[in-house]
């Protein structure tokens, strides 16, 4: 619940110091399209999980359905962990590296610049 939170204070910050006006409408905009289907599937997923703790599936876990209750369990798990949160990760990659790329101003983000190695002779034979 804090990464959800932590992010939209993150962005609400970034779009205060890029615009002046649409703020609201920018920062809804960016969580809705990098954050909302992962938080979707996390949900149902989680939801799907408090079914392992049915009577029906605690009394008999070695039955045909409970197997494939589990099963689908771990497919979704690891769905959610190896393509989603990866997925989510990109999203909010994408979102800065083009509020980079459209800003005017200098953005408080810092790069990285690399400079090419130049010989700096210091004149003294050491």
């Amino acid at each position: 619940m804090c990464l959800p939170v932590w992010i939209a204070v993150k962005h609400f910050r970034e779009l205060r110091q890029h615009s002046t006006s649409g703020i609201i409408g920018d920062c809804f905009t960016v969580l809705m399209k990098t954050h909302l289907s992962y938080f979707v599937s996390f949900l149902a997923i989680s939801c799907f999980q408090i079914g392992l703790f049915s009577p029906t599936i605690s009394a008999k876990p070695y039955s045909l359905e409970s197997q494939i209750y589990f099963g689908l369990d771990q497919i979704f798990l690891s769905v959610q962990s190896f393509v989603l949160g990866p997925r989510l990760i990109l999203g909010v990659r994408e979102y800065h590296a083009e509020l980079v790329a459209n800003s005017d101003t200098v953005s408080a983000m810092t790069s990285i610049a690399f400079e090419e190695r130049v010989h700096v002779s210091t004149g003294s034979s050491v």
